[in-house]
């Protein structure tokens, strides 16, 4: 008598077992598994799945950008992705990009809910705001030691991927509300007193402007936005003022990450990164850096727009 023996399946075991197996993939390979099967999509976006990265420490940092382009209704959030084992070169010279695989990867629209936080450290804790298309007023905050959030003080208005920094035991929000709301378009938290604080109208021009990225340098926020120029608020002063256009600059593990744009032969737009390793030397305050790689990641259409940026690591 014949008889097919059912074969035990990955997916027939407790999810429990499988959350654990996800946990100790890097999330480099998440969009991929995404697609396998919908128990597998349900299981990347889960909360279950955080908490069990957060038992085992191996979180990771990974680094975001949300691009918009032309013929889409909604902007589209990619990650960088650098292949395991990889040998990373310098393809600044050769002005082409590498055989290699480093690249900016579109993230899935279902893996894409779960970069839910842009995440400002302020010592031993972690703040973190809402980065989905509903606008909210929370803000949250966990201790590194710690796996859970808890809720901290709202914002004065509800923000929808609002950009933020800090400075000086301060976080600094902008953004992500209407751009008419001329009162609280930006505001600060005071990390000692936990309050919120409104900040001068930088003017209906800004405001209608889309926020890349929020820099300090020199004890000033230089704000980066799609603009043909930047603008520059002093915290001292409480004045706002027009910068210069600079490329966009990330803290990546650690190291500094450069990314611009470039027009290439046909037309389209080629997004350059450049990771540099950043050092003192012996008996100086110069600060020194040195290009670990540099690669184009990602051909776009002229007239894409760069939305914001995100680096996650909850």
């Amino acid at each position: 008598m014949n008889s097919e023996v059912e074969r035990p399946s990955f997916l027939s075991l407790p999810d429990e077992i499988i959350l654990s197996c996800l946990a100790r993939i890097s999330r480099s390979y998440y969009p991929k598994l995404s697609l396998v099967c919908k128990t597998f999509r349900t299981l990347l976006i889960s909360n279950e799945l955080t908490v069990a990265q957060l038992h085992i420490e191996t979180h990771e940092i990974f680094f975001h950008v949300c691009l918009k382009f032309p013929d889409k209704p909604n902007p589209s959030m990619f990650t960088l992705w650098i292949k395991p084992g990889q040998i990373l070169t310098n393809q600044l010279e050769k002005n082409e990009r590498s055989t290699g695989d480093t690249r900016l990867v579109q993230i899935p629209s279902p893996y894409y809910y779960n970069v839910p936080f842009y995440l400002v450290m302020v010592g031993s804790e972690v703040y973190g705001l809402s980065q989905r298309n509903d606008p909210s007023s929370n803000m949250f905050v966990r201790n590194k030691g710690d796996i859970f959030l808890c809720k901290a003080p709202n914002m004065t208005v509800a923000r929808a991927k609002a950009s933020a920094v800090v400075f000086n035991g301060k976080i600094y929000v902008m953004g992500g509300c209407m751009a008419d709301e001329s009162v609280n378009w930006g505001e600060v938290f005071d990390i000692k007193t936990q309050t919120w604080e409104a900040l001068p109208d930088p003017g209906p021009e800004f405001r209608f402007s889309s926020i890349r990225k929020i820099d300090v340098f020199q004890e000033k926020l230089y704000v980066r936005s799609n603009e043909k120029k930047d603008s520059v608020y002093d915290p001292k002063e409480g004045k706002w003022n027009v910068g210069v256009k600079a490329h966009l600059q990330f803290h990546y593990g650690g190291k500094l990450l450069i990314l611009w744009d470039k027009v290439d032969l046909s037309q389209d737009k080629d997004i350059w990164c450049a990771v540099i390793a950043l050092e003192k030397r012996h008996g100086s305050d110069e600060v020194w850096g040195n290009i670990e790689w540099a690669d184009i990641v990602l051909t776009v259409p002229s007239s894409y727009v760069f939305v914001n940026s995100l680096e996650t690591g909850f």
